[in-house]
């Protein structure tokens, strides 16, 4: 479907639940004139809040189940926690219904040139450490998508010399269809998310859906040290530039004698010595380069660009310093749900960690972190429904204690450390077994924590 679609004026459209994502972009729609429709699985009774707004909106909503008449729609838009197998959109495909995700919608109605960032890791980071580059040059810029803030949120706010940052992950990928930008951004892909996706080659090939749009006018960045990446990036149809690496050919970034690197048009400049980062560990390194690349081929000066660099602290949840306690630092970690994370992390520090993890776990191979977990830690403390898995794995290599809560685990943690060690709260796992979400785990640790005297 082209982009003539976004004349959605008296179009009969259904909304497929009732979060963030699916709320914005019904209101969104509501004031393009659509005649919408939500749909949500969970009852009234657990979505009262969202009820009240769908009503004031005057959206027409069912709640508790999935009715036929989701099929009396010119289209469906569904959110990126659904599934899209499942049976409700199955149903759909074979009436011939199309279907889209609201990151693909609200992209019909940008008037800013978009930059897509995507990875299996940092690309929450990568997206506000964009947004205040552009910010701090006094663009125009919004900053949304998967770091927290729907698109359909923001996307009325765009103007044509500004830009939309957007953090964009695999689910908002599979269910795009125009959806363009004039920068992509493909940080890395490493295993996650396939207890959905299934295979690593599916995942990296929704991944590189990002720049399958993309015409000679555009530009991809890409991890150089990435070896799916590279592989994916020779589809690209676009202009090219790798971060990581000193390439010969393309425009790149990568660390000299302890400092960031740029050349561009084959000139060569030195950005900044990696000890002026406020952020910590080879994965922001990492992130850093593909933010100054991105950034100065975007015509954003140096200067701005260091400035961010020496004052940007991170995000929350992202190895975000607690506090310490009788000489322990506590780091809240909760963002870490793949394994890839919690190894980038443990290679963070030098002290002995003391590590909590486990939640639901989605298909990962936890023993790539067997190395990790036995050269970095001095123990474990296991919560959640993959503790069992987890405690199976790791045996014999670090002193290992199972928590029955996150309450409980800080406690036990506590009791392991040494003055001089960090306790980290680095998952590994989604937080859905016990928590609304990694934000929700994250607040709670700082809490409990933040109690001890």
């Amino acid at each position: 479907m082209n982009c003539d679609i976004a004349h959605v004026r008296g179009k009969k459209i259904t909304v497929m639940g009732a979060g963030r994502s699916g709320l914005a972009v019904a209101k969104l729609l509501k004031r393009k004139g659509a005649l919408l429709f939500l749909s949500e699985a969970v009852s009234r009774n657990e979505k009262m809040a969202e009820v009240e707004m769908l009503e004031k909106q005057h959206i027409e909503a069912e709640f508790g189940s999935h009715s036929p008449r989701i099929f009396q729609s010119d289209f469906i838009v569904v959110s990126p926690g659904m599934d899209l197998s499942h049976p409700i959109l199955q149903k759909a495909r074979e009436k011939k219904i199309p279907i889209f995700g609201e990151i693909e919608v609200a992209s019909w109605f940008c008037r800013a040139p978009i930059v897509a960032i995507t990875g299996s890791n940092g690309k929450s980071t990568v997206t506000a450490l964009l947004g205040e580059v552009f910010q701090r040059d006094k663009t125009p810029c919004i900053v949304a998508g998967n770091i927290g803030q729907p698109f359909s949120d923001y996307v009325e706010d765009t103007v044509s010399d500004g830009v939309a940052v957007l953090e964009v992950s695999s689910f908002q990928l599979e269910s795009i269809d125009t959806f363009h930008p004039k920068v992509s951004v493909i940080l890395n892909i490493t295993e996650d998310h396939l207890d959905r996706h299934k295979t690593m080659e599916q995942y990296g090939r929704i991944k590189s859906r990002i720049f399958e749009n993309q015409d000679d006018t555009d530009l991809f960045v890409f991890n150089g040290e990435d070896s799916r990446i590279v592989a994916f990036s020779t589809r690209a149809r676009c202009r090219r530039a790798v971060f990581g690496v000193d390439d010969p050919v393309l425009d790149c970034s990568f660390v000299r004698q302890g400092a960031l690197t740029l050349r561009i048009g084959g000139r060569e400049e030195l950005l900044l010595p990696i000890q002026e980062m406020k952020i910590i560990g080879d994965h922001n390194i990492a992130n850093a380069l593909s933010v100054a690349l991105t950034a100065r081929l975007m015509g954003i000066g140096s200067g701005i660009i260091r400035h961010v660099f020496r004052t940007f602290r991170g995000l929350p949840h992202r190895m975000e310093f607690v506090r310490e306690i009788h000489g322990v630092k506590w780091i809240d970690d909760s963002k870490a749900t793949n394994v890839f994370s919690v190894w980038y992390a443990l290679g963070s520090y030098v002290e002995p960690v003391v590590l909590i993890a486990g939640g639901r776990d989605k298909n990962s191979d936890f023993s790539f972190l067997r190395k990790r977990i036995e050269e970095k830690t001095r123990g474990l403390v296991l919560i959640g429904e993959a503790a069992h898995k987890m405690e199976k794995t790791f045996r014999g290599l670090r002193p290992i204690v199972r928590a029955d809560s996150l309450e409980e685990a800080v406690v036990q943690a506590q009791k392991m450390a040494r003055r001089g060690d960090v306790v980290l709260l680095s998952p590994a796992c989604a937080s859905f077994d016990m928590f609304r979400d990694f934000e929700d785990r994250g607040n709670q640790f700082k809490s409990i924590v933040n109690r001890f005297p």
